[in-house]
């Protein structure tokens, strides 16, 4: 039962949030609370210690919880309120926000011990600040949504990331980045482009916080080679980027042309209005019908809307003056996606001096002022622009005139399969070539490399497979004069004939486990695990991480090679280890040393979660074996 605020209540049991981790990022009454409590109980694993120091030190009880199981801590917590204490459970953010909250309020309710929450900062608002960001900025984003990845515990079906990313919301992603792929995945099927900003924000406001920013077509990437694995942050969204344009997008509130209650409307000269924020979307109209079916879509899509401004009405931040032309020109270097309401001659026109390189322009698409059509003309695959356009036919009821000759012919798109399912591309692949001799009839051959684990075969032969592709079963067979082109899904390291066009994808399917003596140096652990790879025809591409035991992972020469290999090293717990029984690995020293069944190929079997590929090999002062699976979060 809650009791309202006020001084603390001997007897009861107040649920605090701690905030983000700062210890001056507690609220003052959760601080006074933590002064006055005879017993505290943390969550350990997750709030800084520093919070907890000065109750320890005036002689309050504190225990942390991490071991504890749930009838535990509120048997513990119960037993002290019914003696007359002040109990503090100390929860990190707000105890509101994935905080196991409710089942701990359930119990001493049935128990008859009163409780109250005092909430937190929490950790998506500290993240915020600390990326200098609004989470919600007016014609851009207008929700943020709170969400977390199915895993051991399951979300509901209509709760997937997949269906949150259709909204285009600013998404704070909690205790996911240990599946940063499987995100990464389930947001680009869910309509958000791959250069959609994202930052993974690690122990935000801690001592050893770090932040990492990127994209959804780079971050992955980049949390692997950084080696974070919990204690993380996924924020994703367009808002992350609009505050890097010095014209932000403005509020109503304090616009000028605004009148509310205490401020009537004052003048605005449009002229000197700023260019609109950096947008994932923005859609330019020039016609009254036009003006009326952008603004309709802005919301929908929430895009920025640009309109005449004889068209705005009450709306004047999202009026230009001057061309169309003029107007899609100003948005170009501002939108990832360029949606024109009016004819494609005038669009054409606009865009043509200043297109580059399709990995860079923006996806541009014009539609008629009905929405019955909607033409995708730049950027179909690399920039998004066919999803986005088959997004808005939906919402107004028209036709996606899709363009794109593997679209039109239903092939497979060679280019973005790669993306969409994080695998690497090997270096001196053909893709253009590739695309061309599929729309042109020719057939493709296609290895699935038999080593691959189940699912990862399932992707490849899903995504790539097609009545003008056929399989084939050996590398050999991809020698064949009959191919237009070869396309190869393996962890090998694979020399194709020169004389078709050539595409390999390396999936992250490979762990590679390392042991090595105190005080090795990166450099010979690069050489190391290079040499083993090299030996026995594996490419680093297709590498998920470097994994070591539990006593090696703070070996700065391990630690240092991890970085220069651009790789995460997952650590694996000793207990965990001597799980793996004795004959599934070689014998090893690590059994008298350590009490281990081994490092290198123990290591590498348990993050795999598949088997062994390549059996340890000693080189110099390290050991060296690779697993091969999909790995376990």
């Amino acid at each position: 039962m809650s009791v309202p605020g006020g001084n603390a209540a001997p007897g009861t049991v107040y649920f605090v949030g701690a905030g983000p981790g700062a210890p001056d990022l507690i609220t003052c009454r959760g601080r006074d609370l933590m002064g006055q409590a005879d017993l505290v109980v943390y969550a350990d694993s997750l709030v800084d210690s520093r919070l907890v120091a000065p109750a320890r030190e005036r002689g309050a009880r504190v225990v942390g919880s991490a071991e504890l199981t749930l009838e535990e801590i509120v048997d513990l917590m119960a037993a002290a309120a019914r003696r007359g204490q002040i109990v503090v459970r100390l929860h990190s953010g707000d105890p509101s926000v994935y905080g196991a909250l409710h089942e701990q309020l359930v119990r001493l309710d049935a128990l008859s011990v009163p409780w109250e929450i005092v909430p937190g900062v929490p950790s998506a608002m500290a993240a915020a600040a600390r990326l200098g960001v609004e989470l919600t900025v007016p014609g851009l984003v207008q929700t943020v949504i709170f969400a977390r990845a199915a895993g051991r515990t399951p979300v509901p079906g209509r709760e997937r990331l997949a269906a949150l990313a259709a909204h285009r919301a600013t998404l704070a992603i909690h205790l996911s980045v240990a599946r940063v792929r499987r995100v990464v995945r389930a947001l680009l099927e869910g309509g958000y482009p791959p250069d959609t900003p994202v930052a993974v924000l690690y122990k935000v406001t801690w001592p050893d916080e770090r932040i990492i920013t990127g994209t959804l077509a780079t971050i992955a990437d980049a949390v692997r080679a950084a080696g974070i694995t919990r204690h993380a942050l996924i924020l994703v969204g367009p808002a992350l980027s609009a505050q890097q344009d010095a014209g932000a997008a403005r509020s109503h509130l304090y616009s000028p042309g605004h009148a509310h209650l205490f401020r009537p409307a004052r003048g605005v000269s449009e002229e000197k209005a700023s260019p609109p924020a950096r947008h994932n979307i923005v859609l330019v109209a020039v016609t009254r019908s036009g003006a009326e079916l952008a603004l309709r879509l802005g919301e929908a899509l929430g895009a920025a809307v640009r309109v005449p401004g004889a068209f705005a009405g009450a709306r004047p931040e999202v009026a230009y003056t001057g061309s169309v032309v003029d107007e899609v020109r100003r948005c170009w270097s501002s939108a990832r996606a360029l949606v024109v309401v009016a004819a494609a001659g005038i669009v054409v026109r606009a865009v043509a001096p200043l297109l580059r390189h399709k990995g860079q322009d923006p996806a541009v698409i014009c539609m008629d002022e009905r929405g019955r059509f909607v033409v995708p003309l730049v950027g179909g695959h690399a920039a998004g622009a066919n999803a986005l356009a088959e997004r808005i036919a939906r919402l107004t009821g028209g036709v996606a005139v899709i363009t794109t000759a593997c679209d039109v012919q239903g092939r497979p798109a060679l280019d973005v399969v790669a993306q969409e399912l994080g695998w690497q591309v090997a270096p001196g692949s053909q893709l253009t070539g590739a695309m061309a001799a599929l729309v042109n009839g020719e057939r493709l051959a296609l290895f699935v490399d038999p080593a691959l684990p189940g699912r990862v075969r399932a992707q490849a032969l899903a995504r790539l497979e097609d009545d003008a592709v056929v399989r084939v079963d050996r590398v050999d067979d991809l020698a064949d004069g009959q191919w237009g082109a070869l396309l190869a899904v393996t962890p090998q390291r694979l020399a194709l004939p020169a004389t078709r066009p050539r595409v390999v994808y390396h999936p992250p399917v490979l762990w590679v486990g390392v042991g090595c003596r105190r005080g090795v140096s990166a450099d010979e652990v690069v050489e190391a695990v290079d040499g083993v790879l090299e030996r026995a025809g594996l490419a680093r591409e297709s590498v998920a991480a470097l994994v070591t035991a539990e006593a090696k992972g703070d070996e700065p020469g391990l630690v240092e090679a991890a970085r220069r290999l651009n790789l995460p090293l997952r650590v694996v717990a000793h207990e965990v280890l001597r799980r793996v029984p004795a004959g599934a690995v070689s014998p090893s020293a690590a059994r008298e040393h350590l009490g281990l069944p081994g490092v290198a190929e123990p290591a590498a079997l348990v993050a795999s979660g598949g088997d062994l590929l390549v059996p340890k090999e000693r080189v110099g002062r390290c050991t060296v074996a690779v697993a091969i699976g999909e790995g376990r979060p």
